[in-house]
C-alpha cells in the first residue's frame, strides 16, 4: 500500500465507502418493497439507487488516478458488472415481475459482491489514516502534557 491520501482524497474515499452502505441499504428496501406493501417508496428508492450508481461511475476515474495498485484498479473496473445489471432494468420498470427478478437475482448480488471487493481495497487506506491521526493527536497531547509539567516544575 504505497498511496498516501491527502485530506481531500481521504474525504472522497470516505464518502465513497459510506455511499456503498447507503446503496446496499436502499437495494434491500427495494427488494423488500416487492413483497412488503407497506414499503411504498420502492420505485423512488430504486431511482435514487440509479443516481447513486451514476455518482459511483463518475467517481471511479478519480479513484483510478489516486490509486495505482492493481487490486484497487481491478476492483474499480469490476463496477462494470453492477452497471451491466442495472442496464437490464432499462424498459422494464413498469413490469414488476421482471423488475423484481433483476433487482433480487442480478443487481443486488452483483452490487454486494463488488462492494465487498472494493471495500477490502479501500478501507485499509481509511483505517491507516485514522490511526495516524489518532497517534498524532495522542503524541501532541502527550507532548503538551510534558511541556506543562516542565513549566510547572520550573515554577516550583
Amino acid at each position: 500500500m504505497t498511496t498516501k491520501l491527502d485530506e481531500k482524497q481521504y474525504e472522497l474515499v470516505s464518502q465513497y465507502v459510506g455511499m456503498l452502505d447507503t446503496i446496499e441499504e436502499a437495494l434491500k428496501y427495494v427488494e423488500a418493497s416487492f413483497t412488503d406493501f407497506s414499503k411504498t417508496e420502492g420505485d423512488q428508492v430504486l431511482s435514487d439507487v440509479f443516481m447513486a450508481i451514476g455518482q459511483i461511475s463518475e467517481s471511479n476515474p478519480l479513484l483510478k488516478e489516486i490509486f495505482d495498485g492493481e487490486g484497487v484498479q481491478k476492483a474499480l473496473t469490476g463496477f462494470d458488472s453492477v452497471t451491466d445489471q442495472a442496464w437490464k432494468l432499462e424498459g422494464q420498470l413498469d413490469n414488476n415481475e421482471v423488475k423484481h427478478s433483476i433487482v433480487q437475482e442480478k443487481l443486488s448480488p452483483a452490487f454486494s459482491t463488488w462492494k465487498a471487493s472494493i471495500e477490502s481495497q479501500l478501507k485499509p487506506y481509511l483505517i491507516t489514516l485514522s490511526l495516524e491521526s489518532t497517534r498524532l493527536f495522542s503524541f501532541s497531547k502527550y507532548s503538551h502534557a510534558i511541556i506543562i509539567e516542565k513549566s510547572w516544575r520550573k515554577q516550583v
